[in-house]
Parts: C-alpha cells; structure tokens; sequence
C-alpha cells in the first residue's frame, strides 16, 4: 500500500510523510515523552501528542481507558476530535473500538460508512483501532483515524502498535507505583490504628475507637459495628456513628439488612444504592444514607461480628480498592475486639465463680498437691461441723474418712491428682463422727497446663440413697405384679374369646340368636386386649427377669436365610430392595426364636420407613476382649431420624413422634423389647442416622451366650381324636388351652386331631403320620412358626400339605410368601376356619364410612342402614380414595386419626379431585382439633362432632340435613 496524505483537521490541507530520519527522531520523542509522564493521564496526551508529530502523519487520534467498575470506554486523551468532549464515555456494545478489547489484536476498518457499530466523530474514512494490555488484562484502546477510505498501511500498524505497547508499559508502571504508594500508606493507617488500639481491652471504649479510625480510614462518612450473640444468633449493634440516628443496641437476625447479610454469607459487600436495595432492613428507614460497604469480622470461620461504613454523597461508589482496605481492618479488628471481649469474660467469670464457690449448696473444698486443705465454702462448713479456720491446712482424707472409708478416700485423691477427674459415691464423716452419704467428684486443677492443686465436690445424697432404695423396691414389686397380672390375664382372655366363638354357633342351636352378636363384641374388644397384653407381658416379663432363654446351636447362615426369606413380602410390599451379605459363617450358641424375632423387628421397621429404597442384613464376626461376638447390621435408605428421636427410640410405648406413630402405626415395643433381647443375651443394640440419610441398627451379640435351657416340649397325640372321616390335622402350639379350642372344634367338623407343644417336634410328628392339613402356632420358644413353616415349605415329602398360620401378630404377607395355604387370627375365628378347612376335606343413597376403627364403623352402619342407606366401608384414607373410583357415595363420614393417611391428608386429596369435591363430608373424631388442624379442614367438610359427643338423634339429623342441601343443589 502507498503511503497515503492525511489533512490536518484544523487547517484541511495535504502534508505528506516525512522522511525516514524524521520519522525515527518522531519515534524516539514519543517513546522519551511517555517514558517521562507522571501519571495516567499525562502518559495518554503525550501518546497522542507523539504520533500527530508531522513526521508521523497522524491528525486524529484518541486513547481510552476501561473502567474497571462499568466496562466503559473512557477518553483520557485525543487530538483531531472538536466536538468530542473530554472523558467522553462509550459504553459496552457500542463503537469500532471494543474489538480489540474483545481478541486483544489490532483492528483495522478501511471505510468506517460500511460498519453499522460506528460511532461517527469523522462520518467517514478509515480507522485503526490497538489495544492496550498488560499481561492478560486488555484496559484501553488506540484509536487512529483518516478522512480518506483505505489510507492506513503495514508500516502505520507496526508504529501504532509500538506506540500502543510503550502506552501500555508505561501505564502498567505509573498504576503498580500509584498502587505501591497507596498500601503503604494504608498499611502505615493500619498498622497506626491497631498500635492505638492494641492496649485498649475495655470492650465499649475499644468499639468506639474502632469505629472512628475506620471511618478516617476509608474515608467514610459514618458507619456501626455489630457483635455477633451466640446465645440468641443475632447481630447486636455496639457502636455507630454519624448515622443519622444512634442504632446502638438494634439487633440483626442472619440475612437482615447489610450486616445480617454479610454475617450469613461470611463475604463482603457492597450495595452503591441503599435506599433502592432490596436487602435493606426496616429498622433503618429513618437512616438517609446512599452506597454502603460491609464486611463480617471473622477469626478463622467463627463469627465475631459485622461491620457496616456508609457514604452520604450520591457520587460516592465503593470499588474494589474499598473492599480490598475494608478486608485488611476487619480481620484485624475481629482480633481487637475478641481480645477485649476475653477480657472482659475473665474478669466477669473470675467474679462468677468466686460468687458461685461462696453461695453454692455443695460442699466445696480445695486442696493442694500434698491432700491439705487450701479452703473451703460455707456449705462445706455446714455439711461437715468444721469451720474453714479449723479445717486449713489439714489432710483432708484424715479428717473426714473414718478408718474402713479412708483407703477408698485416698484412691480417689491420687486418682484425681495422676489421671483426673473422679466421681464416686461413698460415706464420709461429720465433726460430731456421724456418717453422711454423699455424692463425690474430685477435678485436678491445672494453670497452663501444671497441675497446682484438686477441688473435692461433696453433695448430701443421704435423703436420695434412702429415696432410690425405696423406689428400686417399689419398681420390682411393680414389675413382678404386672409380670404375673399380664401373664395371668393372657391365658383367660385366650379361653375366653374361643369359648366366646363356641357360644355363638350354640346360641343359634338354643334359640337365642340374638345374643350372637354381642359374644361377638366379647370375642373382637377380647382379642384386641389379648394383643396388647401380649406385648406388654414380653416387655414385664423381662423387666421381671422372668423371661427365659431357651439356648441351642444353630447355624448363622440357614438363620440368615430363614429371616429373609421370611422378611422379603414386606420388603416388596413398598418395592425395596433386599440385601444379604453373611460374614460370620459357622454356628452360634443362643436363643434362635429371640435372634430371629431381633432381626425381624428390626427389618420389619427398615421396610415400613422404606420406600422403594435398599435394605440391607449383615453379619461378621469380630474379635473381642471376652473373646468373639457376632454383629448384625440391618441398614436402610428410609426416613431417617433425628438425635431426638433416637434419643427416645427404645423406650416402652415411644415411637419417634406423633406424625409417624399416626402414619406408620405400632404400639412402640418392637425396638424396646429388641433391646432387652439383646440384653439378656450378653449384648446390646445401638443405631445411626440422619434424616433423610436412613438409619443403621446394630446388634451384636457373644458367639454363645451362657445360661441353662429349658427342656424340650413333647408330642402329645390325641388319643380320643382318630383320624375322621374329613381327614386329620396337625394342631402345633405350645398353649394347652389354644390347642383344647382348636381340638374341639375340629373334632366337630369331623377331623382327627394329633398335637404338637412345640416346632421341632411338631415338624417329626408331620414327617410321621403326614396329615391333611396343619395348624400352626408363629409364637412358640425354641422354634417358632415361622421357622417351622420354612422347615415343612423346604421339604420335598412335606411341601404340599395345606399349613394354617395361627398368631395373634397380624401378619398375613410373611405367612402366605412362604406358602402357608390360609391366614387366621389368633383367637381363632371360626367360622374362617371352617371355610379354609373345607377347602381340603376329602369329600339408592350411600354413606362410605371412613374409620380404622372396626366397632366404630359398625355403630355407625347400624345407625345409617337403619335410615334406609347403603354402607361402604374404608379403614383409612388411602383405602377411601381407591373406593371413591368403584363409585361416588352420597355423603363421607370421616375419622381424623388413622395409619397410612389420616383425615386430614383425605380431606385435601378429595377437594383436588373435581369429580369429589362436592361430597360432602362429616368428621367423627376422638381428638381435639388443633388450630392447624381446622384450617386444612377449613371449607374442606360440613360438620365436625367429637366422639362421645353427640347422640343418635343429632348424628342422623346431621346426615339428613346434609343430604338434603345436596339434593336441592
């Protein structure tokens, strides 16, 4: 390219390029004149200045600086542009010259008219446009430009960007000395403020001064300082200053306001419009202020407090040199600060304790390093007659121990002295030699680290010991009375309800029908007694020690795979996963029936807290002092638990919390019982977990556990009972009055009977004589029946014969996955059992009732039929709304509290379904309604009434005048 002219802008004529020397002696002040700038500014005239030398050529020119804080393009410098105004900005996305900002390389336009980007300041010709970088930060921009199209060439890009990068170094040097100057000058500040302050340890006056060297430091107008309450987690304002207002004292929750906000996100701040932040806390509305910086005061990650400084001029915007000086004080601060609050806290517990020593009901004395007493307080005095005169300098074991206690009293003293504190319970002597029992602790005292001496805690336990002796009395009389009670109980009801079943049949045959159904009500409130009792006798009989373990060897792995296979319906039940990893293969000596109820309770829970989730049993042996144990492991990926809940996990009766006791269901014994199991056997059970993380419970237990077994139970044919014409039955059930109900009754249908009193012989006797059908009892020591079913199920000669599971633990999947051909309740109902035993002998308005409760759900079908309705019954919500899809009932009447989804949640799934949302619904509880519970029921149903509350008369009323609107509607 040919070197073009270029018309100056004032005088419109051609100067052509000068020669070669000229333009070298051009080049050279250039470079001498940059060099030389003291500042920024005066760096960008002489670039521009240099390169319109006449020798050079170039008539219009300008140099722009990046804001750091905006992005814009700021003229520091131009020659050629009359009507471009000094500090003229450009903001991002506009003009020519943000594309080498964008690449960092040199851009060059041969005719400005053809970019649609440009910013006219000549309206036409060419133009070059070179970055200014330093290392990877391009923070300014070379803009050279021509009146004519075309008119720059290779030889003006090589000047243009040599003149760039001498801009650019000199720059770079003028800014890192102007940066130098100033940390040193704020390192002199600081290091000047932190001297002033280093000897001030009075908290208040410490603040203040903070705050006011901050404020010079800065440059602010005003600001607070805020200490951080651990008690209470909130910012309490302890200092402020030229605000407006005096905030001292204002406290700040986390997240309130500029400090709230600083101190939960432990980063600094800067807001530049205070008035417009959203942030912004209201109990600074009557504070005018414009930008605010704020910064935590940290030591470490632990929060000492917050630090606000605010600038009452509009133009005044904090930047990143502001955050960098505020990041430099805070820490120091913090520093400051928590010095002066130990201090403080020293001097306020050296008073605490003093006052505590002096006023405190305990005995306290303290010793040196020889047993001699130092001093002592009042109720040390008081406890033992010695006044402190008396008592200074005196062994402390010689004068309070007599001779059978002082051997004890001096162990306890070398051990405080040689290995720390001790608590123990002992007797100790009074001045006038009577005997006082008391409660010990002994506390080594040590001062940086050297032990100078001991305390001895002496508390009066005389009326505690007399106490506890009293109550453990009271406890064991109570445990061994409800030990008998439930046991005793448990037997009678068993008759009763059977003998109740036999009466109603033989109510019929005597002509009094109707007495049927209330032996029926007998029959259903008996068994539902018998269950909990049945819990409750496990539970007293251990507390008792009444509870026998019946000890036998056994193989881990065929357990492992009995409880599992046992196990598996529940875990498909909410669609988990199963996993089984045996590492303690060999035998174990132990109670087998109470090892597999343990792990069972303890599956049967990780799959009723599970959803779709994993379940896993382990095993392993492991080495103890006592020689090995065996570790069980049940973990889950269900709900979880809080420290609070665990806490209270395997008490009696307890259950993790009201929401999942009323979900889940359960009386709160499993775990309780799965304890004492554990117990009695020479272990323990613990558990962890997190919520929402799932819950690991761990049994471990001795490879043999010591004690004696019972003897085994017998077989005891029938001899009255022959095989009967409708085939013969196995009855297997350690309960004598059990097996005489299901003797008689199967006698009447016809069938021979054969009895066995527990699993092992019940299963020769049925290898033996191979019966028809088999009853069979899950509750029974040594072997239960879930073992038992496994064992016939297992055996090619046994596997067809029809077993019935009788048990009063309703638990019909895990007898019917391990092929059990029926499923009835113990007590037994009989007319059930006839039906299964049948089986293989040889030969226009609706009410749907919503109710767990089975005897509330028949009242109330009584009351309604008798008004000429149709009943549907539901045992819970989720039952309720399948029913709602076999058709649409004509009025809900709902019970609040029940398992798997309550009233509260059916109300709320009934009125999103638009096709329901009509019915009308009636609420029939027991419980109190809660405020919370009203306004989810709130416009959901049409009437509440309590139970017992209301009457026959004023039910139907209700349901009349419900169904009466619904039809007028």
């Amino acid at each position: 390219m040919s070197t073009p002219s270029r018309p100056h802008a004032a005088e419109g004529e051609t100067r052509d390029r000068g020669s070669a020397s000229r333009r070298e002696a051009a080049l050279l002040r250039l470079s001498s004149e940059i060099a030389g700038a003291p500042h920024e500014e005066g760096v960008c005239q002489a670039v521009v200045n240099g390169l319109r030398d006449p020798a050079l050529g170039y008539d219009f020119l300008g140099l722009f600086l990046v804001d750091p804080n905006t992005g814009d393009r700021i003229l520091k410098a131009s020659v050629g542009w009359p009507d471009v105004p000094r500090g003229w900005r450009v903001h991002p996305g506009q003009g020519l010259s943000e594309r080498p900002l964008t690449d960092g390389k040199l851009r060059y336009t041969p005719d400005v008219t053809r970019e649609a980007g440009y910013l006219p300041s000549l309206n036409s010709g060419s133009e070059v446009d070179v970055p200014l970088v330093m290392g990877d930060q391009r923070f300014g921009v070379l803009v050279v430009e021509s009146t004519e199209p075309d008119a720059f060439s290779e030889e003006d890009f090589e000047i243009l960007t040599a003149a760039a990068t001498q801009a650019s170094i000199a720059i770079g040097r003028v800014r890192l000395l102007a940066e130098e100057r100033r940390r040193a000058d704020e390192q002199q500040a600081l290091l000047d403020t932190l001297t002033d302050l280093a000897g001030e340890l009075e908290l208040g006056k410490l603040l203040q001064g903070l705050l006011g060297r901050a404020t010079t430091l800065l440059g602010v107008s005003g600001g607070e300082l805020a200490i951080w309450d651990d008690e209470t987690k909130e910012l309490v304002v302890a200092a402020s200053l030229h605000l407006g207002v005096d905030s001292t004292g204002t406290r700040l929750a986390l997240g309130e306001g500029a400090m709230g906000h600083v101190a939960e996100t432990r980063e600094p701040i800067t807001i530049p419009e205070y008035q417009a932040w959203l942030g912004r806390s209201t109990k600074y509305d009557a504070v005018e202020v414009h930008s605010v910086m704020a910064a935590p005061l940290l030591i470490g990650t632990r929060l000492v407090g917050a630090f606000a400084c605010v600038h009452d001029d509009p133009a005044r915007r904090f930047g990143e040199d502001d955050l960098r000086l505020l990041s430099l004080f805070a820490p120091q601060a913090a520093v400051a600060i928590e010095n002066a609050r130990l201090y403080t806290a020293a001097k306020r517990q050296k008073q605490y304790f003093e006052d505590l020593v002096l006023n405190n009901p305990v005995a306290i004395v303290t010793l040196d390093t020889h047993h001699n007493i130092v001093e002592c307080n009042p109720a040390f005095e008081s406890l033992f007659g010695h006044s402190q005169g008396e008592v200074v300098g005196r062994n402390l074991d010689e004068l309070i121990s007599t001779d059978t206690t002082r051997s004890e009293a001096v162990a306890i003293t070398q051990h405080v002295l040689r290995e720390g504190a001790m608590r123990s319970i002992g007797r100790r002597r009074r001045k006038d030699g009577t005997l006082v029992d008391v409660e010990v602790l002994g506390v080594p005292v040590l001062v940086e680290g050297e032990l100078v001496g001991l305390m001895g805690l002496y508390h009066d336990i005389s009326e505690l010991t007399a106490a506890r002796s009293a109550a453990e009395q009271a406890n064991s009389a109570k445990s061994q009375f409800l030990a008998n009670m439930s046991h005793e109980l448990r037997t009678p009801l068993n008759a009763i309800i059977g003998y109740s079943e036999m009466l109603e049949e033989e109510v019929e045959d005597i002509g009094h029908p109707e007495l049927a159904p209330d032996l029926g009500k007998i029959r259903s409130a008996g068994r539902h007694l018998l269950a909990l009792i049945n819990d409750i006798l496990d539970l007293s009989k251990i507390e008792a020690g009444k509870t026998e373990l019946y000890l036998e060897e056994f193989d881990l792995d065929d357990m492992l795979s009995d409880v599992a296979t046992t196990i598996r319906p529940l875990i498909q039940k909410n669609a988990n996963e199963l996993v089984v990893r045996s590492g303690a293969a060999g035998s174990m000596y132990a109670d087998l029936t109470k090892v597999r109820q343990m792990l069972l309770n303890l599956l049967s829970n990780a799959c009723k807290f599970t959803e779709g989730g994993r379940v896993t049993l382990t095993s392993e042996r492991t080495q103890v002092e006592d020689g090995e144990e065996i570790v069980f492991t049940v973990a889950d990926s269900g709900i979880g638990m809080t420290a609070e809940q665990m806490a209270k996990l395997f008490e009696a009766f307890s259950q993790a919390e009201a929401s999942t006791s009323r979900r889940y269901g359960g009386t709160g014994l499993g775990l309780a019982i799965t304890k004492r199991f554990a117990q009695m056997m020479g272990g323990d059970v613990d558990v962890a977990s997190a919520p929402g993380e799932g819950s690991v419970f761990t049994i471990r237990l001795p490879v043999a556990t010591t004690g004696e077994t019972p003897s085994a139970a017998t077989i005891t044919p029938d001899e009255e009972s022959p095989t009967g014409l409708a085939g013969t039955v196995l009855v297997i059930d350690d309960n004598e009055h059990a097996r005489d109900l299901v003797r008689r009754l199967l006698r009447d249908e016809g069938f021979g009977v054969v009895e066995a009193t527990d699993g092992a012989s019940g299963l020769a006797l049925a290898r033996e004589i191979r019966p028809d059908a088999i009853t069979l009892d899950v509750m029974m020591p040594s072997m239960d029946g879930w073992a038992v079913l496994n064992a016939i199920k297992s055996d090619p000669d046994l596997t067809t014969i029809p077993v019935i599971m009788l048990t009063i633990v309703e638990d019909k999947t895990l007898g019917l996955a391990l092929g059990a051909s029926d499923y009835v309740t113990k007590p037994i109902n009989r007319d059930l059992l006839r039906r299964v035993l049948k089986r293989y002998r040889k030969d226009q308005a609706t009410v749907l009732i919503v109710d767990d409760d089975e005897g509330t759900r028949d009242l109330l079908r009584r009351l309604v039929e008798a008004e000429g309705w149709t009943v549907r019954e539901a045992e819970n919500g989720r039952v309720a709304l399948d029913a709602l899809h076999d058709g649409l009932p004509s009025l809900i009447l709902l019970d609040l509290m029940m398992p798997v989804m309550d009233g509260n949640a059916f109300a709320v799934a009934l009125r999103k379904n638009p096709e329901w949302k009509d019915i009308p619904v009636v609420v029939i509880t027991g419980q109190e309604l809660s405020d919370a519970d009203r306004r989810v029921l709130a416009g959901d149903v049409q009437a509440v009434l309590h139970k017992g509350d209301f009457g026959q008369e004023e039910l139907l009323r209700e349901i009349r005048h419900l169904t009466a609107t619904k039809v007028a509607d």
